[in-house]
This record gives structure tokens, C-alpha cells and sequence, in this order.
């Protein structure tokens, strides 16, 4: 791992306690100590001032991702130091994006059995980008192919914030917040279907520019 990331993960999580530490004390102070003190979930109903902790706890769970991600990619890169092509796989498999269609499954689910699991695998949507990797199986590495990737990555992620926003923004009017269970089904979704969003748009931005689209 290169001290620019090591540097990036320690702000990142400095700035994750940061923003968690405040929003711990305008929970305490007021917020009656909501997502701090021990709550019953049973009676929970939503309310604005929840936002803080509830953004936070978002942020700290991407921020998990990010490292987790980070470093299965560096592990990668020392078992293969001398990579120099994109890895090769067959574009067939874009088609295991069929299995988010199962997400829909949750609905069933949670009408006969009170369970959200099955909405998770509305991120199988994501594998649909695979079809466009596959296209760019074997593809030289040079530092073109590198900086299409990074523009491809960072403009998924600029989609991906600003759709996460929104959500927020909704939950923030009130959405749902009269049933707590409906609206940890449509924040499971909603982060579901991002994500699967997010990897869907990495691969395919990355195939257009590759083209020249």
C-alpha cells in the first residue's frame, strides 16, 4: 500500500471521527441521545434530527467498503506485480445480472415472512457491467487505458453520491418515517441499487472511452 493511500485512509477515518463525534453531541444534546442511548426499535419512528447520526453511520460503512476494497486491490496487485493487461473473462458473465431480479423476491418475502434479506440481491445488478469488462478482456494497461479508468470510476462515483443524496434528502422530508420498517426497506434498496449502479456505470463508462464512444 503507497503512503499516498495510507495518508488518504487516515484522513478519510479521521474525518469519519470527526463528523461521528459531532454528530454524537448533537444527538446528546438535541436529540434526547437518539442512536446513541439504547432505543426500542419496535416503537421507533423517524424524525429530521436523526439525519446526523444516520449520515454518519452511512459514511462509516462506505468508508469500511473503501478500505476492504483497497485492500483486496493491493493484495491483487502483489500476487500479479507484473500485470500488465486487464484481466481476461468472458463477457457471459454480465448475465449473473440477472440474478438481481431476485431482489424483487423481498417484497414476497417480507409480506410472508417479515424478511428485508432478499433485497440485497438488487446489487447482482451491478454484474451486468461485467459484459462491457469482458469486451476489454486483455487490454493493455498503458497509462491511457489507466487515466479512461479513473475518469470512468469518479464520474459512477459523482452518480452514485449524488443519487445517495437524494436519498438522503427524501429520508430527511419524512419518507416513510411513520413505518421504520418500510424505510429500512427503502434505504436497503435504495444503497442496493447505487452500489449495483456504481459498478455498472465503472465498467461501461470505461468501455466507451476505450472506444472512443
Amino acid at each position: 500500500m503507497s503512503k499516498k493511500q495510507i495518508k488518504r485512509i487516515i484522513f478519510m477515518g479521521l474525518g469519519c471521527a470527526v463528523l461521528l463525534i459531532a454528530a454524537v453531541i448533537y444527538s446528546l444534546l438535541y436529540n434526547e441521545g437518539r442512536w446513541v442511548k439504547e432505543m426500542d426499535m419496535s416503537t421507533y419512528v423517524f424524525s429530521p434530527k436523526d439525519i446526523p447520526m444516520l449520515a454518519a453511520g452511512v459514511l462509516i460503512a462506505v468508508y469500511a467498503v473503501y478500505i476492504l476494497v483497497l485492500c483486496v486491490r493491493n493484495a491483487l496487485l502483489k500476487k500479479y506485480p507484473d500485470k500488465k493487461y486487464s484481466r481476461t473473462i468472458s463477457p457471459g458473465w454480465g448475465f449473473c445480472g440477472i440474478f438481481g431480479f431476485l431482489g424483487f423476491g423481498g417484497f414476497w418475502t417480507y409480506d410472508k415472512y417479515g424478511e428485508i434479506f432478499p433485497f440485497v440481491f438488487f446489487l447482482f445488478f451491478g454484474f451486468f457491467g461485467l459484459f462491457f469488462e469482458g469486451k476489454l478482456s486483455h487490454t493493455l494497461e498503458d497509462e491511457l487505458f489507466q487515466e479512461n479508468r479513473r475518469k470512468a470510476q469518479l464520474k459512477a462515483y459523482k452518480t452514485g453520491f449524488r443519487l445517495l443524496f437524494i436519498v438522503i434528502w427524501l429520508m430527511g422530508l419524512g419518507m416513510f418515517s411513520r413505518n421504520v420498517e418500510w424505510c429500512a426497506i427503502f434505504m436497503l434498496i435504495s444503497v442496493s441499487f447505487i452500489y449495483a449502479l456504481v459498478l455498472f456505470l465503472s465498467n461501461y463508462f470505461l468501455y466507451r472511452y476505450e472506444k472512443g464512444e
